[in-house]
């Protein structure tokens, strides 16, 4: 799962994930433009501390990390209804490590920097 400083940010990768979202804890129902007017008016009126962060899911959901463990999903994937979300965040490892020639490589990286070998 990406982490996310603003909603700003978070509403754009899901953008990519997704088309159409409802909010958690009511009935309202956002697409694209709507989703990212909402979140850059929110940060703009109502920006979150700095212990917390934002996260969105495969499937484009988006969640709110208070507290950097607990998620309070707020924005639902209408292309995964069904989605299974996590309750809390587990940072995963930024840094990997090549099995040929045991060079760091950054996370996500297909190929190994220094030798080119699949990862």
């Amino acid at each position: 799962m990406e982490r996310f400083d603003t909603l700003l940010e978070a509403a754009e990768l899901s953008a990519t994930r997704c088309t159409s979202w409802s909010f958690a804890t009511s009935n309202d129902r956002y697409d694209v433009k709507g989703l990212l007017v909402l979140a850059e008016t929110s940060d703009s009126e109502d920006p979150i501390d700095e212990d917390s962060f934002y996260v969105v899911s495969p499937a484009g959901a988006i969640g709110l990390c208070n507290d950097g463990e607990d998620i309070d999903w707020l924005f639902l994937s209408d292309a995964a209804p069904n989605e299974d979300l996590p309750l809390t965040y587990q940072a995963e490892p930024q840094i990997k490590f090549c099995s040929k020639c045991g060079s760091g490589a950054v996370l996500g990286a297909r190929f190994c920097g220094q030798c080119g070998t699949a990862l």
